[in-house]
């Protein structure tokens, strides 16, 4: 059972840099992902960095709000899949901007499964995106996700 949980938490952390790569032909995700590095990967929690680039930026010179929720989204989908071994579909996604990241900035974005539900088919994934220069919380999240049924192809497009 050890192998299948670290197998299943590999496949979720190189299933996040392949997104982050481009090599999954998903523009959009790579777009917003580009530069994502997967730092520690258990089977409770995730954690990443990202220096948020250029492209990504509101009129303001800050990370897009937008481009974070994409990327928040992502590394919840790899957390879920992380700890339960199932492909989940996003119910309920909450996100609390609590400060802004500019252009250039390193950030942190930690994940942990706080609520399996009732016979796996349902998951609670919080996460943080912090500064990593300073600890400064910058957005706080809560994610529900429900187990999803996917074959051939399909499985390409969410883990």
């Amino acid at each position: 059972m050890e192998d299948e949980d670290d197998d299943e938490v590999e496949r979720a952390a190189r299933w996040l840099e392949d997104l982050s790569n481009g090599v999954l032909n998903r523009e959009f995700d790579f777009l917003t992902l580009q530069g994502l590095r997967v730092v520690r990967a258990r089977k409770d929690s995730l954690l990443c960095t990202f220096v948020v680039p250029d492209r990504l930026s509101d009129m303001d010179g800050n990370w897009h709000v937008g481009a974070m929720a994409t990327l928040i989204d992502d590394v919840g989908a790899a957390m879920a899949y992380s700890a339960t071994g199932k492909l989940k579909a996003t119910l309920d996604f909450c996100v609390s901007y609590l400060s802004t990241a500019k252009i250039q900035e390193e950030v942190e974005i930690e994940s942990k499964v706080v609520g399996p539900g009732s016979k796996g088919k349902l998951a609670m994934v919080v996460m943080e995106v912090r500064r990593k220069d300073s600890g400064k919380l910058i957005a706080l999240a809560k994610q529900w996700l429900a187990s999803v049924n996917l074959t051939g192809d399909q499985l390409k497009s969410k883990l």
